[in-house]
């Protein structure tokens, strides 16, 4: 089995069919079928099967693509463990990022890395963090920025910052005196129609956890994954939610949301930087992680001067004398 066959594998897996993974590999399909056949024959097993769209992986094909990255990295490390620290840093970094995070900091890393670290390719993927985490376990990924993360044996984890929790709203709701102009106090949040990312997700977990030492649950209207949603469904008067500050910070100035401090207590999220373990030793790794710490602790903290200031800023709207019941309707007094 060779490190080639392994790349073209993986390639055709992506692209699934056979004619256009040759089209982007830019070698003949003859070649392409020569290489999977050889594979497979020194595997003893089929690893494609033909449709009528393309190539399907079968079971042993799908065995096979799980394994090849870590395999492809671990190659890549010892490659550029050979070559020493002489040699200029290349390669590609693969970072994964939460949604939040991922429209704020993507365009200051890439600047970053550019200056810093020219010959090495930064490429960002989306996720949850529990995915992320998976996923740079795996080996599919050298590096994640995630939100309270659970321990495990294939990840090393290291505390990075933790970001505060803000609430997010309507002009309407603030206007009909569903939420206070500028801060909300954290026991009046059962109070207000959510739109969350998932029971699952780490935001509502700290929120749920933060409620529950007082006794009092979150009142969830909608279960939404993509924070672009959210935002869309609180512009419309559909609820409120609780985002992390680097997903508030877009929202400044945005003329149909309006954004709240959550205080008494404030809440915060974890954030660390996950690898895989073990690749401690690897300088790619090691270069790009203490770049990516600089980069995220610096935009942090600029998005938390941003959305403080943003705040304070806001004008008074004034209201029309109404309160919340538990429904989350407002209710005239």
């Amino acid at each position: 089995m060779e490190i080639k066959q392994l790349q073209l594998f993986s390639r055709i897996a992506e692209i699934g069919n056979l004619t256009r993974a040759a089209s982007v590999l830019d070698v003949t399909q003859a070649a392409l079928s020569r290489q999977v056949a050889q594979l497979e024959a020194e595997l003893g097993t089929e690893l494609f099967r033909r449709n009528g769209r393309g190539l399907v992986l079968t079971d042993a094909g799908r065995r096979l693509l799980d394994q090849v990255p870590m395999v492809l990295r671990q190659i890549a490390i010892a490659e550029r463990a050979v070559k020493g620290e002489s040699a200029p840093l290349q390669g590609s970094f693969v970072l994964g990022l939460a949604p939040s995070l991922a429209r704020t900091v993507v365009v200051p890393l890439i600047q970053a890395f550019r200056e810093q670290l020219p010959e090495v390719t930064l490429r960002t993927v989306d996720g949850t963090s529990a995915n992320l985490r998976e996923l740079v376990g795996a080996g599919k990924l050298d590096c994640a920025v995630v939100y309270n993360p659970v321990p495990s044996e294939t990840v090393d984890l290291r505390p990075l910052a933790s970001e505060r929790l803000y609430l997010v709203s309507s002009l309407k709701a603030v206007r009909d005196g569903f939420v206070p102009p500028r801060s909300v106090r954290l026991e009046k949040l059962p109070e207000l129609p959510l739109v969350i990312a998932g029971k699952s997700n780490v935001i509502h977990g700290v929120l749920a956890a933060a409620l529950a030492e007082q006794g009092l649950t979150a009142q969830v209207v909608h279960e939404i994954e993509n924070l672009t949603a959210i935002l869309d469904l609180i512009r419309h008067g559909y609820g409120c939610s609780v985002i992390p500050l680097s997903g508030v910070r877009p929202c400044i100035g945005d003329s149909k949301l309006r954004l709240h401090r959550i205080d008494k207590p404030h809440l915060e999220c974890g954030l660390s930087i996950a690898t895989p373990a073990r690749s401690g030793n690897d300088m790619l790794i090691s270069e790009s992680t203490s770049l990516l710490r600089e980069v995220v602790l610096k935009e942090l903290q600029r998005y938390h001067v941003e959305v403080e200031n943003a705040i304070d800023e806001q004008s008074d709207i004034p209201t029309v004398g109404r309160s919340v019941a538990k429904t989350g309707r407002p209710q005239r007094q």
